[in-house]
């Protein structure tokens, strides 16, 4: 009996599991299958032997007798689903995940920024932008903005004194005959037509014009005519579409559209006169539209149909390099206050909404060379050594201005005679032109953080001051 056991248990061993077989009496009947004749529907259980047939039934007898060759039983298993085990184990697995869960959650709370933090931050800010073409809002189509403003564009030819001839653009302001163009359009023009979408032509007159801000209005002998809706560039944004309608190169071409985007709705542009000191300034929109000269004085046009500047000027060439797609309009809020006073008064006067004066630090100075020996750098005229000599006693200690006198400003009480301004806003100075350009690209009444050196007992200590600019009076 113990024999037949192992066995059984051996066999078992090499199964899926191990079933233990305990020492059965005699009096119960022992689970044994002939399995080379056994089919599914003869399997043998316990309780079917006390059953069984006098030919099925195993005596305990022949269970203890022991077999010379005993055939190697084969056990057939079947796999009986544990519903209730399936359960536990789905709850034990959901448990852990939750508890896992609630774990991080507590230390990311009480923790913070020394514990656990997956993401600390993404966006902290985040400003979202979103037009939709809607009909009920009145937003266009670029093809739809195109053709509404081709109806209140017109094409401005001019012709000098000289005989020579020029070719512009405009648009209708107001429907009484007043319309909008650049001063430099007009300006020495003997006589000015303006030609319209539908090619009538028309003469016109010049009510006026102000050259700082280049705005000029015009009038034709017409009322009923078409006006542009007037939009509000102070609300345009970097990105926002934009059509440029007018008149490139020749009449031949008026009527022409292009499109692009604002690439910066409020641009300092400063002017310079021939001796390259800054002239003028101007706060203008930039815009990648393609112009070209003859877009002078045409609109520049938001995806309602509504004129938000007055094409102006592009950048051709900067240093002989060539550059495209930096066009400028003036701003139509700036502009309409100087065409209102102009209508009203024949000429605008009073703080210019478009065009200012230059922005002055308050004082003058000379860039000078680091490691250069100089004559008395406070002086107009000076000479210039790379070794010290009988006359060039100053040695310049690092590239910068040196300061040769300070004016009434902000500058006073600042900034002194000798000091070496080395940079403006963190930018490196290394000539007047770039001091001037420096705060320039500021508005007067702005501060301006100026680094210098001051000497002192032969040695210079670097200081940073802080000097309110100014207008040029």
């Amino acid at each position: 009996m113990a024999e037949q056991q192992n066995d059984r248990t051996e066999n078992a061993g090499q199964s899926e599991f191990t079933t233990d077989i305990k020492e059965t009496p005699k009096e119960q009947e022992v689970l044994t299958t002939d399995t080379e004749n056994a089919t599914d529907e003869q399997a043998v259980s316990p309780t079917d032997a006390e059953n069984a047939t006098e030919e099925q039934a195993v005596s305990p007898a022949d269970a203890e007798a022991p077999a010379d060759e005993p055939p190697a039983p084969t056990w057939r298993y079947v796999t009986v689903p544990d519903e209730q085990g399936g359960v536990r184990r789905f709850a034990a697995v959901f448990a852990l995940v939750f508890g896992l869960a609630a774990v991080l959650l507590v230390g990311a709370l009480f923790l913070g920024k020394s514990g656990f933090h997956f993401v600390d931050h993404v966006n902290t800010t985040q400003t979202v932008y979103v037009r939709e073409y809607d009909p009920a809002s009145g937003l266009l189509t670029p093809n739809e903005a195109a053709d509404r403003a081709r109806q209140f564009t017109v094409a401005v030819s001019v012709r000098t004194a000289a005989g020579v001839s020029g070719v512009g653009s405009g648009f209708v302001w107001r429907e009484d005959g007043y319309i909008l163009t650049n001063h430099h359009v007009v300006e020495n023009a003997a006589s000015v037509q303006v030609l319209f979408s539908s090619g009538e032509a028309l003469d016109a007159t010049v009510v006026g014009s102000n050259a700082d801000a280049d705005v000029a209005v015009l009038r034709v002998a017409r009322t009923g005519l078409t006006a542009a809706p007037v939009g509000q560039s102070s609300l345009l944004l970097t990105g926002d579409d934009v059509v440029a309608v007018g008149t490139p190169a020749r009449l031949d071409f008026a009527g022409t559209a292009t499109f692009g985007k604002v690439s910066c709705p409020a641009r300092i542009m400063t002017f310079t006169d021939e001796s390259g000191v800054v002239s003028k300034k101007m706060t203008l929109i930039q815009t990648d539209t393609s112009v070209n000269p003859g877009n002078s004085g045409g609109p520049l046009v938001d995806m309602y149909g509504r004129v938000v500047g007055i094409v102006v000027m592009k950048v051709m060439s900067v240093g002989g390099t060539n550059y495209d797609g930096i066009g400028f309009a003036i701003p139509i809020d700036g502009a309409v206050i100087v065409a209102e006073a102009i209508v009203r008064d024949g000429a605008f006067t009073g703080v210019n909404p478009i065009a200012a004066p230059r922005t002055l630090l308050g004082v003058s100075g000379r860039g000078l060379a680091a490691g250069k020996w100089y004559s008395d750098p406070a002086k107009e005229e000076i000479t210039e050594s790379d070794t010290a000599t009988e006359t060039c006693t100053f040695r310049m200690p690092t590239d910068g201005i040196y300061v040769m006198s300070v004016g009434d400003g902000g500058a006073v009480g600042k900034i002194e005679v000798g000091d070496i301004i080395t940079r403006i806003d963190g930018l490196r100075m290394y000539t007047i032109y770039d001091v001037i350009a420096a705060v320039n690209r500021r508005q007067p009444g702005e501060i301006a953080t100026v680094t210098l050196l001051r000497e002192s007992g032969g040695d210079y200590t670097e200081r940073t001051v802080e000097v309110l600019l100014t207008a040029e009076r």
